[in-house]
């Protein structure tokens, strides 16, 4: 008796907690089109956190009947762009609690995250588009004209041999990649605020000097590098071909530039004991150089230079230990 009596109350608890939740979300899809897709446009790494806690609480199998409930509401009171964006935090929802339910550890997690951002955003740029109302095309003209503009106001010109057009739209479709790394890491650091506040069960956060990744990577990122820089300055007969290099070699250099960002600061750590103020001063170096911190994440990645790294965070920490 005492044991059925548990089952349901946790049941009657399962059952409020989802209740809650929907209406956390019904709330956020009324804002959201009271302000013209203000949520979904601009904060939409708010739209997963509901959906976090319960599936961190339950587990993957007991959010389905909220997932369902979710979307019925945003047949309701959303639009057919929100229908899309819903869908797809609420996948990164689930994926994201039922992790920390199973108790996956934090970097497959944040990786997972980051991942489904991407490809949801990159999805309802490129796939969408025409639906959503947002045009590719006319998008690029625009920014070519405001570069020809500023050019022309610098009485600078570019080389003839440059595919203005294709560098920007290569360049839209990165910053899309972009948006969803970072749309992802906000989230997972949104869920892991509220989880700690909840005193849910969160996996401890790895270091960022732990993050490194195969040597292999490294020789990919270099040719993505050479890649962009000999596409942009050479025009090749296939448009495809050419885009499809630049867009490769965007890639690439953002991927070295960020291992770069990570060996900074790592070495600023050891060598001047500073951590937050260093790290918003090397973000921002990185976007003023960033062929210069693609090449010091390529030997960070392909030398040595990661393990002497390690090794002065250690002998540091040990140095801090002693006094």
């Amino acid at each position: 008796s005492s044991d059925l009596k548990e089952i349901m109350n946790r049941d009657i608890r399962r059952i409020t907690d989802g209740a809650m939740m929907a209406a956390i979300i019904g709330v956020m899809l009324f804002i959201d089109r009271q302000t013209a897709g203000m949520i979904s446009g601009g904060f939409v790494w708010i739209l997963p956190i509901p959906m976090v806690f319960y599936s961190a609480k339950y587990g993957m199998k007991n959010s389905w009947m909220l997932f369902i409930a979710v979307l019925l509401l945003t047949f309701v009171l959303g639009t057919p762009q929100t229908w899309f964006y819903m869908v797809s935090e609420m996948l990164i929802g689930i994926l994201y609690g039922s992790g920390i339910y199973n108790k996956t550890s934090t970097r497959k997690l944040v990786i997972r995250t980051i991942l489904l951002a991407v490809v949801a955003d990159v999805l309802s740029m490129l796939v969408f588009a025409s639906f959503f109302g947002y045009e590719i095309a006319s998008e690029v003209v625009e920014y070519q004209k405001i570069v020809t503009r500023a050019l022309g106001q610098a009485k600078q010109t570019l080389p003839s041999n440059i595919d203005l057009t294709g560098l920007i739209r290569n360049a839209l479709v990165v910053s899309v990649v972009v948006g969803g790394v970072l749309n992802g890491l906000v989230t997972h650091l949104l869920s892991r605020l509220m989880l700690k506040r909840l005193r849910i069960y969160t996996a401890d956060v790895s270091p960022i000097s732990s993050y490194y990744p195969p040597k292999w990577s490294g020789y990919i990122g270099i040719l993505g590098l050479v890649m962009f820089y000999y596409s942009s300055y050479n025009a090749f007969e296939n448009a495809l071909m050419q885009s499809f290099l630049q867009g490769f070699g965007m890639i690439g250099v953002m991927y070295l530039a960020a291992f770069g960002v990570i060996a900074a600061m790592i070495y600023t750590k050891i060598r001047f004991h500073v951590k937050g103020f260093a790290a918003i001063v090397i973000v921002i170096f990185a976007m003023m150089m960033p062929v210069a911190f693609a090449l010091f994440g390529y030997f960070y990645i392909t030398t040595d230079l990661h393990d002497r790294l390690i090794q002065g965070v250690d002998s540091h920490a040990y140095k801090d230990h002693e006094n």
